[in-house]
């Protein structure tokens, strides 16, 4: 009887010392999860807010180039403008221009052609090919930034025009520029002298 008493003690015992490891091993694991951070939301969110702004910086910049690029196009085409079309005639102020005659002219025009491959007429106004040389407003200049008066006409070289000069009417040839004609729509012709220089209002029209 007093085995069998012993017996059931230990078996107790057992029982208690089971679920006092049983237990102390539930309050580790509960302990250790405390350790265990899960995924904030606000890290996520403070990510989407970032990725965001990266996106409307970038778009921002795309559409401060695309006003720059609109806005370098406005000036490129306030600072160039196509020649003209003389379909009908106009009226304009012919001057002259000469080798030496105290505005920096030399012996060479805008063209490359010089006083040297020219003929001289009964005027003593330089002809090439038969034709007068003259130097007008030019889409040369207009590329190179001149400032360009409304009303202008502009043209490039080697077009020919007819001008009508004391009623008579004369072919002419565009090799140069002319710096003034850029404000004033002026014809201006090349002479081989100040006192060959003619100062007149003539009649222009396209060839």
């Amino acid at each position: 009887m007093f085995i069998l008493l012993l017996f059931i003690v230990s078996i107790y015992k057992i029982n208690v010392a089971r679920e006092i490891i049983v237990n102390s091993l539930d309050k580790q694991a509960k302990e250790s999860q405390k350790f265990v951070k899960e995924p904030k939301e606000e890290t996520l969110e403070i990510t989407i807010d970032e990725k965001q702004e990266d996106a409307e910086t970038i778009k921002s910049e795309e559409i401060q180039n695309e006003v720059e690029i609109q806005d370098a196009n406005i000036q490129e085409n306030a600072s160039y403008q196509e020649p003209i079309s003389v379909d009908t005639s106009y009226i304009t102020r012919m001057t002259s221009f000469w080798a030496n005659d105290g505005y920096g002219t030399g012996e060479c025009t805008g063209s490359g052609k010089c006083s040297w491959d020219f003929q001289i007429n009964e005027k003593g106004w330089y002809t090439w090919q038969g034709k007068l040389v003259v130097a007008t407003a030019t889409t040369y200049l207009a590329n190179q930034g001149w400032y360009t008066a409304p009303g202008v006409h502009l043209y490039k070289y080697y077009e020919e025009l007819v001008l009508t000069i004391d009623g008579v009417d004369y072919d002419a040839i565009i090799l140069d520029s002319c710096g003034s004609s850029m404000k004033t729509d002026r014809i201006d012709l090349f002479v081989s002298n100040g006192s060959s220089a003619r100062d007149a209002t003539i009649n222009v029209r396209k060839k």
